[in-house]
């Protein structure tokens, strides 16, 4: 696809008016409010703006996913003087864009699972996103169906699924997770050189990080810890671990949620990168603590 094509794909929206009374709509405005390093907006509307993309309009375009690899190449070249486009290795930008898609249903459901124990239809009809420049800023969620509790205020809309507890609210989380993540996987997994379980890691991992993330939002990292123990409890096929969760001390004696990644962003792969991420696949539990120790200090 020739380049200014694919730059025109990029280019920021303005965004969609949020005008919907439903029950799931509260609820993400305060996930929204939460969050500083992502954005939510409720979608009224199949119609997109300029730079909004909707989940099952992409996933019928695997041309789409390999502009999307291209232009985080050349922005990985931008952030990286002595690098061009051409020294950014192909798994990089791949596993940038595996992570970032999965992010969309996968943080999406974990934060309303812990802002609201509410979990929505996480399909693809559903789901949307805007590209700023190249990296996942704004989510956008068209309400239908929401699974909640029995005790939740708005158990009586037409929309609801009432669930007996939060086991089974887990469940459904994973299931709406796990069924999105399907329909990505089909399509993009033939056009990038890893394996299935490399992809199905990298779904465990949006919901293991998700929903540590997400207790993180509301200051509680243990709290989000319960959560991501709950939702995976254990190995649940195709899913490739239980949550990975887990606390490090670092050598001034300060504990540090963390856990361990299944799958890899391969940023460490990029020439000239010597430290790896503190979740990274690769680092050891004492080396995660020292960098976490590291970070915290600055």
């Amino acid at each position: 696809m020739p380049r200014a094509t694919v730059a025109s794909r990029f280019t920021r929206p303005a965004a969609p008016t949020d005008a919907s009374p439903h029950p799931v709509a509260a609820a993400l405005a305060g996930v929204d409010r939460a969050v500083g390093w992502m954005s939510w907006q409720v979608v009224v509307s199949d119609t997109m703006t300029a730079g909004w993309w909707r989940c099952e309009q992409v996933l019928g375009d695997p041309g789409f996913f390999t502009c999307w690899r291209a232009a985080i190449a050349r922005r990985l070249a931008e952030w990286h003087s002595d690098l061009t486009v051409a020294d950014v290795p192909e798994r990089t930008p791949a596993g940038y864009v595996l992570q970032w898609y999965l992010g969309i249903p996968g943080y999406t459901g974990s934060m309303l699972f812990h802002h609201a124990r509410r979990v929505p239809a996480l399909e693809p009809c559903r789901l949307s996103f805007r590209l700023e420049p190249a990296w996942v800023a704004t989510i956008g969620l068209r309400p239908g169906t929401f699974w909640c509790l029995p005790d939740d205020p708005e158990r009586d809309h037409p929309d609801a699924v009432v669930v007996p507890d939060e086991v089974a609210l887990a469940a459904v989380l994973r299931q709406q997770v796990v069924a999105h993540a399907q329909c990505f996987l089909q399509v993009y997994g033939p056009t990038v050189r890893f394996g299935r379980r490399t992809l199905w890691a990298a779904v465990t991992d949006v919901l293991d990080t998700g929903l540590l993330l997400a207790g993180r939002s509301r200051g509680d990292d243990g709290a989000g810890v319960a959560d991501a123990r709950l939702v995976l409890a254990e190995h649940y096929e195709p899913l490739t671990s239980a949550s990975t969760t887990q606390q490090v001390v670092d050598e001034r004696g300060r504990a540090h949620w963390t856990r361990q990644r299944g799958s890899c962003c391969f940023y460490y792969a990029l020439p000239g990168v010597e430290q790896p991420c503190a979740t990274c696949p690769r680092v050891g539990d004492a080396e995660r603590a020292r960098i976490l120790g590291e970070l915290h200090a600055r």
